[in-house]
């Protein structure tokens, strides 16, 4: 059986012979998964967390943009 290539074009046969896998996601499976990103260089940040960097950057951009007009 070839292998299919995802930048090839798929018909329905092609598309009917995918197999599928039912996968349980646990917290521990997630921090294998951040543990290999960050290993391979990826920065992975909590939600709060990119949200905190945001509204800081927001904030210390509004300060300075006040300060330039003044």
């Amino acid at each position: 059986m070839p292998v299919q290539c995802y930048t090839n074009n798929m018909n329905d046969n092609d598309l009917e012979q995918i197999n599928t896998v039912d996968v349980n996601i646990t917290s521990e499976s997630i921090d294998a998964h951040v543990i290999c990103l960050r290993e391979n260089g990826y920065k992975v940040l909590k939600k709060t967390s990119v949200i905190t960097r945001y509204a800081f950057f927001f904030v210390m951009g509004a300060f300075l943009m006040g300060n330039l007009l003044q």
